[in-house]
């Protein structure tokens, strides 16, 4: 997302301005997309009890499928169009995999361990994503950087499904604390 403004300016022609206030509404979607996404792997989550990892899978997968029809099938309004979904999409899976850091540990340690979440998250994603993209971008351009984008969703689909696969056993390590209002 911290590159968009610079694609529409590269790639579309777009002035700053408009670029930003383009960029500004996809990232504003991801407003719509974590508490959606939470809302949903919750009622399932009732059904499947490793939604909370096939979910992300899911939305990641789709994700990625969206960016590359985006990046490098169409362009235009329907490139806009597709990008305003990929700003739900992309983001629908906080909600679950950050409750999964909560689940798979004992609770006197929550506090911590989503500490830790949110310093992994931050240093991987906020941090490294700009950085690896304007490498790419300065190496070749920024059209490549962001057809290339869609892998890494990818890669990241793979590992919440795997993941999904070691929930439960691991939801079944924590030893339950009963917590009372003294």
């Amino acid at each position: 997302m911290t590159w968009l403004p610079t694609y529409f300016i590269r790639v579309q022609g777009m002035e700053a301005g408009p670029a930003g206030m383009k960029s500004s509404v996809v990232m504003l979607m991801a407003i719509v997309g974590a508490p959606l996404g939470g809302y949903m792997v919750d009622r399932w989550r009732k059904k499947k009890i490793n939604a909370r990892l096939i979910f992300p899978a899911i939305t990641t997968i789709i994700s990625a499928v969206i960016m590359f029809l985006a990046f490098t099938v169409f362009a235009g309004q329907i490139q806009y169009l597709l990008l305003l979904s990929v700003g739900v999409s992309v983001t629908a899976f906080i909600s679950s995999a950050s409750a999964v850091t909560q689940d798979v540990v004992h609770a006197g340690l929550r506090a911590v361990s989503y500490a830790i979440a949110v310093v992994v998250q931050n240093l991987l994603g906020s941090t490294m994503g700009p950085i690896v993209m304007g490498s790419i971008s300065d190496a070749t351009n920024i059209q490549t950087a962001f057809n290339l984008l869609p892998i890494t969703l990818v890669i990241s689909s793979m590992l919440f499904f795997i993941g999904s696969f070691y929930y439960e056993k691991d939801l079944s390590k924590v030893k339950v604390v009963k917590l009372e209002v003294e």
